[in-house]
């Protein structure tokens, strides 16, 4: 019998799974920690998507959160979808490499005129542009689901999105719930997180740190049009 995974490890290893499949170019090494108050899972990776995008996601495996102001820790759980109990600290770290700061800064100059990087807002400027220019693309969806199949899949369903709250922090977030009885729920669920969702037993629905309206629309219409013209 195998070595049984702590909590900590185990939630590791998923976090490692779900990012390694949404960024397959990107090596992100995510290692786990128990000491005697807790655990901890550390990500860690070079350039790829930005750091926001990551804590998005690794929220999502941090069961609570230290309140300062109390000197205690709020313990809220995680979702039971995610397949693991989560840890009591997710961190992430990126590193920005020499060659991709420099092409983030030639944009800079481009769109901003030459800018001074002891100014006070450079690296407001540079955090902008990067969003703006260099979004990191997600990997299309796998296992013979293509985009095409995507988009008909969605539009021969109807859901809705809805603005949420998450009550861990307070942060906004939207629910797709679909009100149309879903057959291959499977197919679904992965073309859901290959759009940067999961689904949420709690919300009955799947959860995205971003509106994903148009997102989801936009795939259905591909869809449709290529039905037309088929």
């Amino acid at each position: 019998m195998g070595k049984q995974l702590t909590g900590a490890a185990l939630t590791a290893k998923t976090i490692k799974k779900r990012l390694t499949a949404l960024y397959p170019k990107v090596k992100f090494s995510v290692t786990s920690d128990t000491f005697s108050m807790g655990n901890s899972v550390d990500i860690r990776w070079t350039d790829g998507p930005a750091s926001d995008v990551v804590n998005a996601i690794a929220k999502q495996y941090q069961y609570g959160d230290f309140d300062s102001m109390n000197d205690s820790y709020n313990y809220t759980g995680v979702d039971s979808a995610l397949g693991c109990e989560g840890a009591k600290y997710v961190s992430c770290h990126r590193r920005v490499s020499s060659e991709y700061k420099a092409q983030v800064a030639a944009k800079a100059d481009e769109v901003y005129g030459k800018l001074d990087p002891n100014d006070f807002g450079y690296r407001s400027k540079l955090a902008e542009i990067e969003k703006t220019y260099f979004t990191y693309p997600q990997a299309e969806p796998k296992q013979g689901i293509s985009t095409s199949q995507d988009g008909a899949m969605l539009s021969g369903l109807e859901y809705e999105v809805i603005k949420d709250v998450d009550t861990r922090d307070n942060s906004e977030l939207f629910v797709v719930k679909f009100i149309t009885r879903v057959e291959d729920f499977k197919a679904l669920r992965q073309i859901m997180d290959s759009y940067g969702g999961y689904y949420s037993r709690f919300k009955h629905g799947f959860i995205f740190r971003e509106d994903p309206t148009e997102k989801l629309a936009g795939a259905s219409e591909d869809a449709a049009g290529k039905e037309i013209c088929a």
